[in-house]
């Protein structure tokens, strides 16, 4: 399919995106946020589309952009962060097709923009992973993150099959001329196996990529004793990792 691509500003940010739907991307990508804003960078948070949004008072929620908005303390409404939502929970280019409604890229590229303007740092979140069609099956994850010129972070499981999946992620992303900056490991063990030990230097050693974190599964992230243990991590992770000392 050949799209003809509003244009857009060139931002510093990174481009968060998963080895499969459900690994936490939306998770990681609110723990970057706030814990660069924390640090006195000025980051923001977009998320193009979100498919499975529920409905509250006649209109879809982004239920991503909204936890991210809660974590990170954001002032934007949520259709700015999150300017196409749709019903289904699925792709959001067959979510998309099945409603009858267009993602339209000219609307994401709109809200772009005005973040770009109001923000030094983008943290951007993608729809599963990179081979996840956007319109129809002709855009991908891949091609929004080349078309806004960022970084790949990868979020992937901690445990066993994550080399697989992690690898072919890198490998996509090489493919299409897409940067990885690296790798956050999450839900990790609280006792980790001998798969979750040895992975990480597995990951590193296959794909030249280095792992920048790994996150333990939090129970009570609902409670304000567990968000302030995951944003002491994520903390952690984005003062120690030379990536983010960069910004």
């Amino acid at each position: 399919m050949n799209l003809k691509l509003p244009d857009i500003p060139p931002v510093k940010g990174l481009f968060v995106t998963g080895t499969d739907t459900d690994v936490g991307k939306t998770l990681i990508a609110a723990g970057i946020t706030a814990a660069l804003r924390q640090q006195g960078v000025k980051a923001g948070y977009f998320k193009p589309v979100q498919s499975g949004c529920p409905e509250e008072e006649g209109r879809l929620i982004p239920t991503d952009a909204r936890l991210v908005q809660e974590l990170a303390t954001l002032p934007e409404p949520l259709e700015l962060l999150t300017p196409i939502t749709l019903r289904l929970p699925l792709a959001p280019g067959v979510a998309a097709a099945r409603e009858g409604v267009t993602v339209d890229l000219a609307q994401v590229a709109a809200a772009f923009r005005e973040l770009a303007r109001r923000y030094d740092f983008l943290v951007v979140e993608g729809a599963g992973g990179l081979y996840v069609p956007l319109v129809h099956t002709g855009f991908l994850v891949l091609d929004l993150a080349r078309w806004l010129n960022l970084p790949l972070l990868v979020v992937a499981r901690a445990g066993l099959g994550t080399i697989n999946h992690t690898a072919l992620t890198v490998l996509a992303a090489r493919h299409a001329g897409l940067p990885v900056s690296g790798v956050i490991l999450n839900r990790g063990s609280v006792a980790p196996g001998l798969a979750e030990q040895t992975n990480p230097a597995v990951i590193e050693a296959l794909t030249g990529v280095p792992i920048l974190g790994k996150v333990p599964e939090i129970a009570n992230l609902e409670k304000p004793e567990g968000r302030k243990f995951f944003l002491t991590i994520m903390d952690e992770i984005c003062s120690r990792v030379d990536f983010f000392k960069k910004i």
